[in-house]
């Protein structure tokens, strides 16, 4: 009789499985249920007006840093309504690279930061986070990812003012504050786009 009780309570035991994490989507709902919801819808629609209202989703859209955590801040954030429309370029540039299969936008992990975030994440002074003009992505791990999207920054980056750096080949950052690129030490020599011809050049 006891074996048969000890059976049924490590079967129940088994059974008792603890609630999922809640995933960004569940995250972002959360947080704007703390107050956030009226200032969101704000930005949406800015940016619906602009016709890019679907290329990032705003859970996506609204991620801080890749570092909140350490820095203490909030998993999400909103830029201030002067700077709303400043993302509409970014935007229009990304729905090229989204409709060719270049980037998938609901993989951004850095979108505008705050002054104090941006000092704890280690950007720059002149960061184009500061300004709502760009992106932070992560990449799937494909083998010919950097190469695409060199060569569409080769072709089409001088018209769309595309800055493209890579801290790593799949951590990668977007804006159209210039046509420029980088590397992992921010400069243009380590660019992952650049020949080793253009490099010893720089």
């Amino acid at each position: 009789m006891w074996l048969s009780s000890l059976m049924l309570l490590g079967l129940a035991s088994s059974c008792a499985v603890r609630a999922p994490t809640p995933g960004p989507q569940d995250r972002y709902l959360i947080w704007l249920g703390q107050g956030h919801r009226a200032d969101a819808d704000a930005y949406a629609a800015t940016l619906r007006n602009a016709g890019v209202g679907d290329v990032v989703p705003m859970f996506a859209l609204t991620r801080s840093a890749r570092s909140w955590r350490e820095c203490a801040h909030d998993e999400f954030n909103l830029p201030p309504p002067e700077l709303h429309a400043n993302m509409v370029p970014t935007l229009q540039l990304l729905l090229r690279l989204k409709t060719d299969g270049l980037i998938d936008t609901t993989l951004a992990r850095s979108v505008y930061r705050p002054p104090d975030l941006n000092t704890c994440a280690g950007g720059s002074q002149r960061s184009r986070h500061l300004h709502n003009q760009a992106i932070d992505f992560d990449l799937p791990a494909r083998a010919d990812n950097v190469e695409k999207l060199c060569a569409f920054w080769r072709e089409h980056g001088p018209a769309a003012n595309m800055g493209l750096g890579f801290y790593t080949p799949t951590a990668i950052h977007i804006d159209t504050a210039g046509f420029r690129t980088w590397g992992e030490d921010h400069s243009k020599r380590t660019s992952l786009c650049l020949t080793p011809a253009e490099k010893a050049a720089v």
